[in-house]
């Protein structure tokens, strides 16, 4: 069992031609569902005559050879203001939360 023939291998990748298996097939039906999907808000929220999507618009394209251009580096300076933008937003929540488990304050009534 550790090791495969060579008329094994042959026979696997004939298999793999007819029904693939991995991460294709995987983006392929990801694809798929992920077309359907937008169609179908396209169609019951869009605009009338909107377009359409295809599967191929989602089908990852792994094999692009720089048509896309360099890829930015992100600086130690833009990452520390994203996070720090993240956490801000964070603090907000909680003391959003905290002041909605208050109790009402009660009114000072002069007498």
């Amino acid at each position: 069992m550790d090791e495969l023939t060579s008329v094994q291998i042959s026979e696997w990748e004939a298999y793999d031609r007819i029904d693939p298996v991995g991460t294709w097939r995987e983006d392929f039906r990801m694809a798929f569902l992920s077309s359907l999907i937008t169609n179908l808000t396209i169609s019951v929220h869009g605009k009338k005559g909107a377009k359409q999507t295809t599967l191929m618009d989602f089908m990852p394209k792994w094999e692009q050879t720089g048509e896309v251009g360099e890829v930015k580096k992100q600086s130690v300076e833009d990452m520390k203001k994203a996070l720090l933008e993240i956490a801000g937003a964070q603090n907000k929540k909680e003391a959003r939360k905290k002041n909605e488990k208050r109790p009402p304050s009660q009114l000072n009534t002069k007498k």
